[in-house]
């Protein structure tokens, strides 16, 4: 079913641009969020309209959209695109890629996951932090709500460099959020990937001991990130595809291990005593058979 916009004027349209809107997803801190047609390329797309508020004070319209400018540099298959900022009817609006699927923290939903799906994962999200801090850009706001699995498995992290509005710090007054920031982040996410909880004060670390113990390392270095030391989130995505040779290989070999060996217990009618029973039974048979002729 169609959902309309209203504009400033309370005019309803269905349509931005060559963007025809059918129905709304629900509202953020980017705004309302709308699933949207593109009539011209013919894919569905993620349009997400700041709220009235903020389109009317032009210092805070003029910085988010400095920060979506910053943002359509970035383009990896793990990060949910941005793919254009319009302005129709007196709205902005940013028009994003579609990533159908579920939230990391449904998909968690309070219980550990698959290490071996856990750590690819981990590998995907680490590669696109990587691939975005080597344009000077963060996210800033990571969590398992900000992750979207797409039903083929794939990692695509929502809302890149707009940290400060989904916050709901838009003057940029609180705490600045840099790369570092992104790290503790990803270490958070795997400690609650793997464990199902997330982590407080004195679990930082101590995975399940049926996991290799370098994956520990990596989310342990992680959580204790800081701003004058921190691994590389390209270093993490390295380490985390390591362990997940590991794993392929302790799979391959529990697969082709052979089962035990059973016991090989005779059957009971192979025992001694029993044969020499039946043998007597049979004799005693026979002799009385005889005695009948």
């Amino acid at each position: 079913m169609t959902e309309q916009l209203r504009t400033p004027g309370g005019v309803m349209i269905d349509a931005l641009g060559h963007y025809k809107i059918l129905e709304r997803l629900g509202a953020g801190g980017l705004g309302d969020v709308y699933r949207a047609r593109d009539t011209r390329l013919g894919r569905t797309v993620a349009i997400k309209v700041p709220a009235d508020a903020l389109q009317s004070d032009a210092a805070r319209r003029e910085a988010l959209l400095r920060d979506a400018r910053e943002a359509l540099a970035l383009s990896h298959p793990n990060i949910a695109t941005l793919y254009e900022i319009g302005d129709e009817h007196g709205k902005a609006f940013l028009v994003f890629e579609f990533a159908p699927g579920e939230t990391l923290e449904r998909v968690i939903a309070g219980l550990p996951m698959n290490a071996r799906r856990a750590v690819d994962l981990g590998a995907q999200i680490s590669d696109a932090l990587a691939d975005a801090h080597a344009s000077d850009v963060v996210h800033g706001h990571l969590g398992p709500d900000a992750v979207i699995v797409t039903p083929k498995g794939n990692a695509k992290i929502l809302d890149f460099g707009f940290a400060r509005w989904t916050r709901g710090d838009e003057s940029g007054l609180g705490e600045a959020a840099d790369e570092c920031t992104d790290v503790v982040a990803l270490g958070q996410l795997l400690f609650e990937m793997l464990t199902g909880n997330r982590p407080s004060g004195d679990s930082a670390s101590g995975l399940s001991q049926s996991l290799p113990r370098e994956l520990d390392t990596i989310v342990t270095k992680a959580l204790a990130a800081d701003a004058g030391s921190y691994p590389a989130a390209a270093t993490i995505a390295a380490e985390l595809r390591s362990v997940a040779a590991i794993l392929d290989v302790r799979a391959s070999t529990e697969a082709v291990r052979p089962a035990p060996a059973r016991s090989r217990r005779p059957h009971r009618w192979r025992e001694p005593w029993i044969v020499a029973a039946v043998a007597l039974a049979f004799a005693a048979l026979a002799g009385a058979v005889w005695w009948l002729f």
